[in-house]
């Protein structure tokens, strides 16, 4: 199969264009500058994405920040001409989409801030795999930052034994279209889930592989299509990454999974282990984390070499750095009873501010009032830098240094630009099942016809009463238990104004 035929089963099998918060901007500027980079600002920044299919993952910022300018290439003529369209029906003018072969583009093409490309590097040959490490370097700006992300070794070794599998039962059927072989490729590997269940020892010998069958069971068809069955999926070693960064002028910097990167998190024994065979080497420790996690998936972030020497790599990120970002928390984070009662107070006052978000500020602004000897202040001021900076490793607070003020909802004062409810009546119509909505830290959520029908009612300033009879004539219903039950529109109201709120969906007029 050759970049044709590749380009071929992508328009036979749509693969939905959704948006993935790791190639955000604001989470790509704030990555580089924790670890002592200088990018340009998100909110005014060039953006080029590698494999944009129908352009989600760029409408979805482009809708969210004016000033930024993006571009996205793909192959397929079908899916840029869908995303153009949809594109045209928003209204949007800060993006365009090129039907274009990646070979073809060199720096005539222009340069960008951030180059991103998620979901490609692997499942393309190796001469495209080289054209789009060259054009991270050639059409990046001297301070900009590239994100890669692909398939990787070892943990894709036990995939690849499904892959196999996949394509040998498809081997003598090669008329059959990608959907027919899916679905085949669906029934086999269920079938030899099967038969390995029917043997105790056997079962117990093959956990890993189950676990894996049963994984790919559950996906979708058009993921499981192009992952198993594409002819090209080639994963590698992370070392092997960044020599290939190396050769083309990069310099591989960290993932977005701070986990694979630094091993601050792990314990007193894996931390030096890793240090003793890792010599100071940062490729050395993240190739060895790989080994000890199984990793399955990198999104690797490069930068110019030229920028190379500014880059921390101690694990030991500056107070200024931690002070400057501001912290949003992803998943919940239990406070356990502490000897400093004080340390403990300041911790859940953080926890517990406006949408889940802190800065260092607050827990400062908090502790003035405690009468504390500047000593003491200190110490629990850096005992708190240090609970920030492991919970933000272990992947609970997310972080970023470009701070969005968000507008509450007022009566007669706010209202939701039209823009914005376009988005969600092209989610909601045919065009949704092409691309995902997202919100400007390009995280994906769910939209529903009420809610279209409250965001068409505030094109312009109203008032809670009003937004409430509309819902009264639609007599909200929910099930509890199996039972279809009553919901009070003053209730559904005020969960709708959290949720927009907190999608930045509000204006003042």
């Amino acid at each position: 199969m050759d970049n044709k035929e590749n380009k071929e089963s992508y328009d036979e099998l749509v693969y939905k264009a959704n948006p993935f918060a790791d190639t955000a901007m604001m989470k790509l500027e704030a990555y580089a500058y924790f670890y002592g980079l200088n990018p340009q600002k998100a909110t005014k920044a060039r953006v080029l994405e590698l494999g944009t299919s129908f352009g989600g993952n760029l409408i979805a910022q482009a809708i969210n920040f004016e000033d930024n300018y993006y571009v996205g290439v793909d192959l397929s003529h079908e899916q840029i001409k869908k995303g153009n369209e949809i594109i045209k029906k928003l209204g949007l003018k800060n993006i365009e989409l090129h039907q274009k072969d990646i070979l073809t583009i060199d720096e005539s093409f222009g340069k960008f801030d951030y180059i991103i490309s998620h979901g490609v590097f692997s499942w393309v040959p190796n001469v495209v795999k080289d054209k789009m490490i060259e054009i991270c370097n050639k059409n990046l700006n001297e301070n900009g930052i590239a994100y890669l992300s692909y398939n990787t070794y070892p943990g894709w070794k036990e995939a690849s034994k499904v892959r196999d599998m996949m394509l040998y039962v498809n081997k003598f059927y090669p008329n059959l279209s990608l959907v027919e072989k899916t679905e085949r490729g669906r029934q086999v590997v269920e079938i030899f889930k099967e038969q390995i269940e029917l043997y105790s020892d056997l079962k117990e010998r093959s956990k890993g592989y189950l676990e894996w069958m049963e994984s790919v069971l559950k996906h979708q068809n058009y993921y499981l299509g192009h992952e198993y069955l594409d002819m090209f999926n080639d994963p590698l070693y992370i070392h092997e990454f960044a020599e290939l960064a190396d050769k083309n002028g990069l310099k591989y910097f960290s993932d977005t999974n701070l986990k694979l990167s630094m091993a601050t998190s792990y314990k007193k024994e894996t931390v030096e282990k890793l240090q003793q065979l890792s010599g100071g080497d940062n490729i050395i420790k993240e190739q060895c984390i790989d080994f000890i996690l199984d990793t399955k998936f990198r999104k690797s972030l490069m930068c110019k070499k030229s920028q190379a020497d500014k880059l921390n790599f101690s694990e030991s990120i500056p107070n200024t750095i931690i002070d400057t970002l501001y912290y949003v928390i992803k998943n919940k984070i239990e406070i356990a009873e502490l000897e400093d009662k004080v340390l403990e107070e300041t911790l859940k006052h953080l926890l517990n501010q406006k949408n889940g978000e802190f800065e260092m500020e607050d827990a400062k602004e908090f502790l003035n009032d405690k009468k504390l000897s500047k000593e003491e202040e200190e110490k629990i001021i850096q005992e708190i830098r240090g609970f920030i900076l492991n919970n933000v490793i272990i992947g609970n607070l997310n972080f970023y240094l470009t701070r969005i003020e968000r507008t509450s909802f007022v009566e007669n004062e706010t209202y939701v630009p039209e823009k914005f409810i376009k988005y969600v009546e092209v989610i909601l119509s045919e065009d949704g099942q092409y691309i995902g909505i997202g919100n400007f830290k390009n995280e994906i959520f769910p939209v529903d016809t009420i809610e279209l029908i409250l965001l068409q009612h505030l094109k312009e300033p109203t008032t809670k009463d009003k937004l409430i009879s509309e819902l009264d004539k639609l007599g909200l219903k929910r099930m509890v238990d199996g039972k279809e039950e009553d919901v009070k529109s003053a209730d559904y109201l005020e969960e709708f104004f959290k949720k927009y709120e907190n999608l930045n969906f509000f204006r003042k007029k």
